[in-house]
């Protein structure tokens, strides 16, 4: 996975997030991105792919600007970036997610669709995990509820699907059978 570009995307990565923590404090937001990366790479994802995989968090929830990936890494990773960047915040979480899922279903880039995927396997077995390990009261912190979670899941899973095959997509369907599975744990120990 190692090249001087790789090196540089998580130096940007790095200047960028900082020591920024994940949604309710659960760890860092640079060892999310790092995550992905390496779920990319592990499925045989190209350098570019890779390079977007650690800045595919950049432009939503920092303020590095566009012109700084285009100038570092050129304008493809910056079009799968922007593919797999939700719009900004003062829009609704279920409109954001809806404006996230018509990107993926339009990109031609396949880097993109592997970002995407491997962001969210790297999701999908955290929360997992939460529920698992601390049932419902794992959700309490994020912005919807989880049965928009099991929705967005869903779709984002099927979107993928319905555009384009690859091997990532296999680890992707697990991830989100042990979230659903773990979901409906959750909420029926909550009745």
């Amino acid at each position: 996975m190692y090249s001087p570009r790789v090196e540089l995307a998580l130096a940007t990565a790095l200047e960028a997030h900082g020591l920024s923590r994940r949604k309710a404090g659960r760890g860092f937001e640079v060892s999310h991105v790092t995550s992905v990366a390496m779920i990319a790479a592990d499925h045989g994802c190209d350098e570019d792919t890779i390079v977007a995989a650690l800045l595919h968090d950049t432009l939503e929830d920092t303020a590095l600007e566009p012109d700084v990936i285009r100038s570092r890494f050129g304008a493809l990773v910056l079009a799968m970036v922007q593919d797999v960047s939700e719009p900004p915040q003062p829009r609704p979480w279920r409109a954001r997610k809806e404006a996230y899922i018509d990107q993926l279903r339009v990109t031609p880039r396949a880097g993109a669709r592997a970002v995407a995927s491997a962001d969210k396997i790297h999701n999908l077995s955290k929360m997992t995990q939460g529920l698992r390990t601390q049932g419902r009261p794992f959700i309490r912190p994020f912005s919807a509820p989880l049965d928009q979670m099991v929705w967005y899941h869903r779709t984002v899973l099927a979107t993928l699907q319905d555009a384009w095959s690859h091997a990532i997509l296999e680890e992707h369907a697990r991830q989100a059978a042990a979230f659903l599975a773990a979901a409906a744990e959750a909420e029926s120990a909550a009745t």
